[in-house]
């Protein structure tokens, strides 16, 4: 029992978060062009870098994180393979999909509450 309760203890900031805070499960979908986004990932993270970021996949268009209740910056990442075959990575290579403007430019915002946030949804255009 002694065991248990010092583990416990132990996984406890693991539950709670390093700055004392409960997790927030935060799901969604992201669309392409008005279809589900294949693949790909999200991050949230707070807009002034404070805390540490949280991050999930993207797959067939949903997704679930759990992340710090509060204001965040939110940016998507996706790829593709690349239109013209490269000579040394050849089909392997991959490209960005999605423009900056939903990454490292990112103008998308979400707040989380505490709890469940569902239907947080985010639309994002493919490059040409």
């Amino acid at each position: 029992m002694r065991r248990l309760a010092s583990a416990f203890l132990l996984a406890l900031p693991l539950l709670v978060g390093c700055d004392g805070e409960k997790s927030a499960e935060v799901s969604g979908t992201v669309t392409i062009d008005g279809k589900p986004l294949p693949e790909g990932e999200i991050i949230f993270e707070s807009p002034d870098g404070s805390k540490t970021p949280a991050a999930g996949p993207i797959k067939n268009g949903a997704y679930t994180v759990s992340v710090a209740p509060g204001s965040k910056k939110v940016k998507i990442t996706a790829s593709r393979p690349t239109k013209k075959p490269d000579p040394v990575m050849g089909a392997a290579a991959r490209e960005a999909a999605i423009g900056p403007e939903f990454n490292q430019q990112t103008k998308l915002t979400a707040e989380v509450k505490a709890g469940s946030n569902a239907e947080v949804n985010f639309q994002v255009k493919a490059l040409p």
